[in-house]
């Protein structure tokens, strides 16, 4: 009987969970080195299940955001991400090419 509860509470959570991402109103930070010149970091806070993947998604609206505020950036691509799970989130540097 134990068993059945756990199992119920654990489907209850994973299905009331979900999936959500966020960067808590933070923006592409510059990369503080000389060799990086158009690098910027953010961080994508995540939640419930959601990784690297889901925070993509976002990653790619607030890249288009501060594309649109930098008309000199055409399109960008991700140096690195870097997953951590407390706070859970996707750390990504990404390079914005210029026209």
């Amino acid at each position: 009987m134990k068993i059945k509860i756990v199992l119920v509470l654990i489907i209850g959570i994973i299905f009331t969970t979900g999936c959500m991402s966020s960067t808590y109103g933070n923006s592409f930070v510059p990369v503080q080195t000389n060799q990086a010149e158009n690098q910027y970091t953010l961080k994508i806070y995540t939640g419930g299940f959601a990784g690297p993947e889901y925070a993509k998604k976002d990653l790619d609206i607030e890249a288009k955001k501060f594309m649109s505020i930098h008309k000199e950036y055409v399109d960008y691509k991700i140096i690195s991400q870097k997953f951590e799970l407390i706070p859970s989130g996707v750390t990504f540097v990404v390079e914005f090419i210029k026209n």
